[in-house]
């Protein structure tokens, strides 16, 4: 019985990650093309206000793979004494890479209620947590971990701007109902921005795969009716290489 061939995944988010992530899934035999409808650009004054910051804190965390893009050049060897944190596995194992250090993150889940359900971030009194982030990131870590005692301080090292989707390669994709990996709410909001009254049957035929459950819920509220989860790059692979 002939195999059904694999959709083109489109890869909603920004180019760099996008670009990366093309090239590893190459390799397992999937077919990936960057679609962004924003992307990041580094905020300058906050990179070079980065190294100060970090000197006088505790822990370092870091909430997506963009920002140890940007941050972590400014930070490579200095003589940090703060501990690493990351959000979710694939961060986490990005930037140790890049440190050569051990870096805390949950081992189940990719966010931060699951990071904040770690024992060394529980009791934080005295204790300086700067958060690297991009503009306009959700409060709720820092807010949380300022209740746990924390002095938090925020590194917000890039900003989104949208930026226009390859529509044309979306036309063409469009007959054989390609895949889309979606990686944050605010892409899924843009993407149905950009696609417009036109566009929306074809982009409601496609399949959409949500990194995480609030990502999924967004999808729905926008009419995507069964978005299928898959939190990092193993269960991505294997969702789209599984029995077809």
């Amino acid at each position: 019985m002939p195999v059904t061939p694999l959709p083109t995944l489109l890869l909603v988010r920004p180019q760099a990650q996008a670009a990366q992530q093309a090239q590893r899934l190459a390799a397992a035999g999937i077919a990936a093309q960057p679609f962004c409808v924003e992307d990041t650009i580094a905020d300058d004054a906050a990179l070079a206000a980065l190294p100060q910051q970090a000197a006088s804190a505790d822990w370092l965390v870091f909430v997506s793979p963009s920002c140890i893009d940007l941050a972590w050049p400014q930070l490579a060897g200095l003589p940090l004494a703060a501990n690493l944190a990351c959000v979710g596995r694939a961060s986490a194992d990005k930037l140790a890479a890049l440190s050569g250090r051990s870096v805390l993150h949950p081992p189940h889940g990719n966010d931060s209620d699951a990071l904040l359900t770690l024992p060394p971030l529980q009791q934080l009194a005295g204790q300086t947590v700067l958060i690297v982030r991009g503009d306009g990131g959700r409060p709720q870590l820092g807010e949380t971990l300022a209740r746990r005692g924390a002095r938090v301080h925020y590194a917000e090292v890039y900003r989104r701007v949208p930026v226009a989707a390859d529509w044309a390669l979306f036309d063409r994709l469009a007959a054989s109902n390609p895949a889309l990996l979606i990686t944050s709410s605010h892409s899924a909001e843009r993407l149905f921005r950009q696609a417009g009254a036109t566009r929306r049957h074809a982009l409601l035929a496609c399949r959409f795969i949500a990194l995480h459950p609030r990502i999924a819920a967004t999808l729905q509220q926008l009419g995507v009716a069964q978005p299928l989860l898959a939190a990092d790059e193993p269960a991505l692979c294997a969702l789209l290489t599984g029995p077809r």
